[in-house]
């Protein structure tokens, strides 16, 4: 009963002395607190997406997570039909709401 007792109050000791490091020594820790949602990246790439462009926005726009936290990466190319300026249009819009917008747009093959 001793040893265990020494096993417990010994891992104990180790898990709760300093603050918490990854497994590996060149796994970086981040000082964010725990109770901050992720922060995440939504990538767009769309091409000739006009007809479904205002039911996939308006759910980004609606999701439930905090805009602060999320990062949104936005690219098109060589479209057709009004996706450029639907896109162009809604980042504009809501550009300030989110963490960072970055906006790619390509009209001419290079």
């Amino acid at each position: 009963m001793h040893g265990y007792n020494f096993f417990l109050s010994t891992a104990l000791t180790i898990l709760f002395s300093g603050p918490a490091q990854g497994y590996f020594p060149e796994e970086r820790w981040s000082p964010e607190s725990p109770l901050l949602a992720p922060r995440v990246l939504i990538a767009l790439v769309c091409r000739n997406s006009e007809h479904s462009l205002p039911y996939f926005l308006g759910n980004i726009e609606r999701l439930n997570f905090p805009k602060d936290r999320v990062a949104i990466w936005v690219a098109t190319d060589h479209n057709v039909d009004n996706t450029t300026a639907i896109l162009r249009d809604w980042l504009v819009k809501v550009q300030k709401l989110y963490h960072y917008v970055e906006w790619r747009p390509q009209e001419e093959p290079t």
